[in-house]
Order: structure tokens, then sequence, then C-alpha cells
């Protein structure tokens, strides 16, 4: 984003000089202007006068002069430089809401910028030019000049008025189309973030100051023309401004240029209420605390491995066995969020976090490129969205179940560089946006009383057969992570996963495994899953899920049975629900899960039935609010 303002001389934006374009709607423009300044020849008796003075000698222009003259346009078109005027005739604009514009001082810059400018374009554009379809006004927008060599000739779907010999009138400085309907004023995809539309009954201020914040306006040096040095400080005669916003085009953000007038974007934007709907409700999956206590799955304390690995210490009671919650948990890996910027409007870490880490899901997937024309076409025709559509935004999001978009959208506007829709309700699924899938299989640890690590494996999707593994879409071949043990081994190993970027809600956990007949055993083997998390006064807790929910106490675990898995494919298996009290995104942090084979507090004979091994193709956290 790189938006020039200048400042000390106005004459100086008249002058910018056009670039190749290669327009929004697909047209060639003409980038040779060599000689689009020079003086248009011509024995019409027009041409011997000013732009100014044939507009004011048109009757049918009268309310445009005034305009002009209001603002002091008309000293502009009688000067020598060069324009292409396309004058509104009378009747086809409303003059006295502009007029009462242009006699405030506060208000008259605007008619300047955003009528003005929209009807005024350096050089001169002949509707002979087959090449010349999009113009570049003096408002930095690009409008369309059609139908040239026919009989209708249209700039921006106005109907350009055909004289005695031609549709210009040509003039000492330039040339004269008159047209009927005015431009109207249509902000690119970025300056529509701050277009009020309280007119149209819409408030969104909540977006407009979130995007505002970003917004810094720095001086250019090297393009700024340099005066004399005053007091010690460079003085400049012409100062050039450069506007840019950090939010707008880092690509950790919204990764766009939305002010280019030679893109096509759609933006959406949330109202008010919208705003504050989503922000209340993505809020409560960002519950932070500081610092959190975490369990250390890479220590090599005796205390947290035993012996060489294995369960202990535990406390047990039966069957059951169990690490126990402080293992592993010291002040020295405890993570502490980053402090809140001193410019912030939240000063509490905690709060802060929640705050902005809401309101930037709320933004992150407004902006969406209507030139990616796999996902996002229909944007820019309108069109309403079919059950098996997908956007792809700006920042890299997949998008489905756009019928809901469709319903929230309130309002549509055309831009200069695309359109933008208000929503009156966040339009997307929590699962693509702010709550995703949670997805591992990279162990922090694996033990066993030997002491072993872990391999990873894969089988290739095309040798896979669906009756033994159907794969995601997204998923190229089965990846799987076992234990390493040696051939023959009696040891029970255990396989410890971080629960990476868990959130403050309740997901329901699943254990993908692999069975052995991967490496010629039929045998299924059973197994127990333990978790370990931290709870909201920041006390590390565990507990052993038993296909339903999270039990917590030892007479419970006891009592939970054995997951065993299905030996002829690969099996998901439900190990149950939990919601976890506070949220670790973007934290060193995180929650834990241990996979044990049982098979050690087996006798003998059962090592015949059951297979030692632990093979895991994935640990998953699916938050239950999924919509």
């Amino acid at each position: 984003m790189n938006i020039r303002k200048y400042i000390n001389k106005p004459q100086m934006a008249l002058l910018s000089i056009m670039l190749p374009l290669w327009g929004v709607w697909g047209f060639s423009s003409c980038s040779d202007f060599s000689s689009y300044n020079n003086p248009v020849e011509s024995d019409h008796p027009s041409a011997g006068k000013t732009l100014w003075e044939n507009i004011s000698a048109k009757g049918e222009l009268s309310d445009f002069a005034q305009v002009l003259q209001a603002v002091g346009y008309d000293a502009v078109l009688n000067a020598p430089t060069t324009y292409t005027v396309w004058a509104p005739v009378n009747g086809t604009f409303n003059k006295d809401s502009i007029m009462a514009l242009a006699q405030n001082t506060a208000t008259k810059k605007k008619v300047v910028e955003q009528f003005v400018y929209d009807h005024v374009a350096n050089y001169s554009h002949f509707e002979s030019n087959p090449n010349d379809t999009v113009v570049y006004m003096l408002s930095k927008k690009l409008i369309r000049f059609s139908g040239k060599n026919t009989g209708t000739l249209t700039f921006d779907g106005k109907i350009i008025n055909r004289g005695d010999e031609a549709f210009n009138t040509p003039s000492s400085n330039g040339l004269l189309y008159t047209i009927n309907g005015m431009v109207p004023f249509r902000p690119n995809a970025y300056e529509n973030f701050f277009t009020d539309k309280k007119q149209y009954g819409i408030a969104d201020s909540y977006f407009n100051a979130y995007v505002k914040r970003y917004e810094k306006i720095t001086l250019d040096e090297e393009a700024s023309v340099k005066g004399e040095i005053v007091n010690g400080y460079q003085v400049y005669d012409d100062s050039v401004m450069v506007k840019s916003n950090s939010f707008v085009t880092n690509r950790q953000h919204l990764n766009s240029e939305l002010d280019n007038e030679d893109s096509l974007y759609t933006v959406i934007i949330p109202t008010d209420a919208a705003w504050q709907k989503a922000y209340d409700k993505i809020k409560s999956y960002y519950k932070y605390i500081t610092p959190i206590k975490y369990q250390n799955l890479s220590s090599s304390s005796t205390d947290f491995v035993g012996k060489k690995g294995g369960t202990c210490p535990t406390t047990s009671t039966g069957k059951a066995t169990i690490l126990a919650a402080n293992v592993g948990v010291d002040a020295n890996n405890a993570a502490t969020l980053s402090a809140a910027p001193s410019d912030a409007e939240i000063q509490d870490t905690k709060a802060y976090w929640t705050d902005s880490i809401a309101k930037r899901w709320i933004v992150i997937n407004t902006a969406f490129s209507e030139n990616n024309r796999k996902y996002n076409s229909k944007l820019g025709t309108g069109a309403d969205f079919a059950e098996n559509d997908t956007l792809y935004s700006t920042s890299g999001n997949k998008l489905t179940e756009l019928q809901k978009l469709d319903k929230a959208t309130v309002f549509k506007q055309q831009l200069s560089n695309g359109h933008a829709r208000v929503v009156s309700e966040y339009p997307f699924r929590a699962l693509e946006t702010y709550a995703p899938v949670i997805k591992t299989r990279k162990p922090g640890r694996v033990v066993s009383t030997s002491g072993y690590t872990y391999d990873n494996f894969y089988i290739e999707r095309r040798n896979l057969l669906e009756s033994f593994c159907k794969l995601d879409d997204d998923e190229v071949n089965l990846e799987y992570v076992r234990a390493s043990l040696p051939e023959g081994s009696n040891y029970a190993p255990e396989m410890d996963f971080y629960l990476p970027d868990v959130l403050s809600t309740t997901y329901d956990i699943y254990a993908v495994v692999v069975p052995a007949i991967v490496d010629g055993s039929p045998l299924p083997y059973t197994l127990r899953f333990d978790l370990h998390y931290t709870d909201a006064k920041n006390e590390p807790q565990t507990g052993r899920l038993d296909g339903d929910t999270l039990q917590t106490t030892i007479a419970k675990i006891s009592k939970v049975k054995a997951f065993e898995n299905n030996p002829t494919k690969v099996d998901t298996i439900y190990l149950g629900h939990f919601t976890f009290p506070i949220c670790y995104y973007g934290t060193d942090a995180a929650p834990n899960i241990k996979v044990m084979s049982t098979l050690s507090s087996f006798s003998m004979s059962n090592k015949t039935k059951y297979d030692a091994q632990i093979r895991i193709a994935n640990i998953i956290l699916r938050p239950r609010n999924d919509e």
C-alpha cells in the first residue's frame, strides 16, 4: 500500500505521471502519451477556446459550471495544461447538495476529490483511439470509456452526447464531452473501510477503528521538494506524504493492496452489532492466564521418566496407573505472555491477548481477490453461492458453507476496484477460522523401560484400500509414528503428544490408530489415554479419558477400561470430550496426551493376543461448537 498525498502544491497532484495499465476490466489502456499534452488541432471554432470557456458557453452544462466556479476549478480549466472533461448535463446530478458542500470550507476539498476529479483526466482522450478504453482519472480511479468508433459511446456507462461532427468539443487545452449522468464517487476497497455508511442505516465504526489503528502517514523525503533550512529544520516546498497500513499489507494479516485501482477485491465488513456479537463469542475461546505452568515433555528428570522410562512415579489403585499431575512441572518451564504494548487500549496482559486475537479474527478474512477465478468469481458477479462453493481470502483461508454469507449480507456496494458487502452476522465457520481442528502426530516424548524413541512411517495413498484407510482430501499419504522397540520386546511403551494451540473451549478428542497388520501382525492392542492440562487457577491437573469424559479421581480412573483397536483397518477411536479452562494459543505452553500400551499388565498368555506396539497416525481435537 502506497498512497501519496501532495500537500503544499495541489496542482502537482493534477500532473501525476500516467503509467501503463492493464485495466480492471481486462482491456488494454494506451500507454503512449507522448502527444497527449499537445493542443488539439481542429478547424472547429471551439478549438480556439479553453475548456472552461466551452463549458460555460453550453447552457446544458450550467450546473456543472457553477460547481467548478464554486471550488475554483474554472481557473484550472482555463490554463494551458491539457485535460479531457466528461461533463454531466443539467438534471443528472443533485447540484444543490453538491453546491452546499462546495460552499463550505470544510467540505470543499471533498467536492473536488469526489466529484470534479471523477470527471477530469490528464491529456486528450479521443473516441477514435480504440486502445484507450480505460481512463485514469484525476481521482486516481479507472473509468471505462466504451463504444469506441460506434454510434453509442459511453463513459462509465453514461451515454455521451454527439455533436454536429463528433462526440467531443475540441478546445485549446483539451477535449470536452457531455454525458447524460454523473460519475458517482466509488471508493476503492481500502477507502471503503472508512466510508461513512450511516446514510444507509449501517454503523461499522468498530471495524473502521480497528483498521485505522494501523494506518500511518509519513513524509517521503526523496519525492518531496526541499526548501530552506529554518531554525535547523528542513522545510519542504512540496511535501509528499505516504499513507501506509501494515495490517492491510502484511503477509501475516490481510496480505493485500486494497488501494490498488488496477486490482479487483471484495471486502466484507461487519456492522457494529455483528462485530460485538462475534467479539463476545470469539473471546470466550481465548481465556488466558500468565504465566502458564505446563508439563515439560523434554525433561530428563528421573522424577519424570522414572528409571529410564515407564510410568513411575505414579499414583495408583489396583489396575489404575497414572502419572502425577505435578511431574515435569516447575517454575523454569512456565510460559509467560508478552506484555501489552504501551500504546494498547488494554494494559492488562491477559485481557490484551484475548482482546487483540478476538478482533484480529473478525477482520482477518475480510478481503478477497476477485482476480482469483478458481474460488472467488461469484464475488465479482454477485451470484448466490451454491452448497459446495469455496472462497479463498487474501490471508490464505479457504471458507465454505457460504449460503450463510448470502443470508447475512445486508448491503452491497460497487467500488472503484471491486465490491463491498456489509454483513449482519460473522459469516464464516468457526472450524475454518478462529477455532480450527487440532491434529498432531509428533511425540514430545516416547519412553519405555529401555528408553527408546520413535520412528516415522508412511504408506502411499495409491497403495491403500479404502476399506483399510480413507484419507482426507488434503492428505497425500497415510503417515504415522511408531515407538522404537526391539523385536520381541516385552516392554509397554508410552508416547506423549503435545496438543498445540488449544483454546479455552470444549473438544471432542480422537486417536487415529494404525493396526499392527502394517508390520505383519494380526493382533490388536489395548491402550490408555491420559490428559495433562492446567486449570484456571494455574494448577497442573491430569486425568484419564474413558470414551465419554475425563476421569480425574483415582476411584474412577481405576474403573476406566482400556481401548482396543480394530486390527484390520486404521481405526479412529473416540476418547471423549473435555473443556479446557484456559487458552494456550500463541504461547510456548501446551497440554499433552499420554498414550500407553497396557500389555505389561497382562499375563504372558495375553501377549499372544495383543501387540505390544503403539502406532499413531493422529491425535485429533475437534471443537464441539463447529458451526
